[in-house]
């Protein structure tokens, strides 16, 4: 779907596949120090189940586009970034990510929710965009600010931010 360059290699924002499961899970158990406290699933998280959630996800669509995408590095999925929350009355939804912890702090999650975002912003025609952050998730924060998402308030524990079309 979308490529940019980065320090680590190509990265793609491709959709998921099921043959993703194996290597996503696998980056999801090395993480897991680094994730778990933003992301509970993945401490519990099996193999089989990341098979099944790729097979409940993989056919999600808006407007007859994907919605579930994995962040591919240099050929090797790393992380996943999704819209979710679609409300197609608002014509809003949410953004969420991960990626494995080799690969953070390298740009590549705030440059990925950028396209996502021009993405759904202008293919999807939706008009408003939210990530719902941790306040205590300084990584996260720093995405949706380099991804041009404006803080908006808190909200269940959570910080807003936002970004309009």
């Amino acid at each position: 779907m979308k490529t940019f360059q980065s320090a680590a290699g190509l990265v793609q924002i491709k959709p998921i596949q099921v043959k993703y499961a194996a290597p996503l899970f696998q980056a999801i158990v090395d993480s897991r120090p680094a994730i778990g406290d933003f992301l509970p699933w993945a401490m519990d998280l099996s193999l089989k189940d990341e098979k099944d959630f790729l097979l409940r996800e993989k056919n999600r669509q808006f407007e007859g586009q994907p919605l579930v995408f994995a962040l591919v590095v240099a050929g090797q999925p790393v992380g996943m970034l999704d819209l979710h929350a679609v409300n197609e009355a608002k014509r809003s939804a949410e953004i969420g990510y991960w990626i494995s912890q080799q690969y953070q702090n390298q740009g590549i999650v705030s440059r990925a929710v950028e396209l996502i975002s021009e993405h759904a912003l202008t293919r999807l025609a939706l008009g408003r965009l939210v990530l719902r952050i941790k306040e205590e998730n300084q990584a996260s924060r720093r995405v949706a600010e380099k991804a041009g998402f404006i803080e908006t308030g808190l909200v269940d524990d959570f910080l807003c931010y936002e970004r309009c079309q």
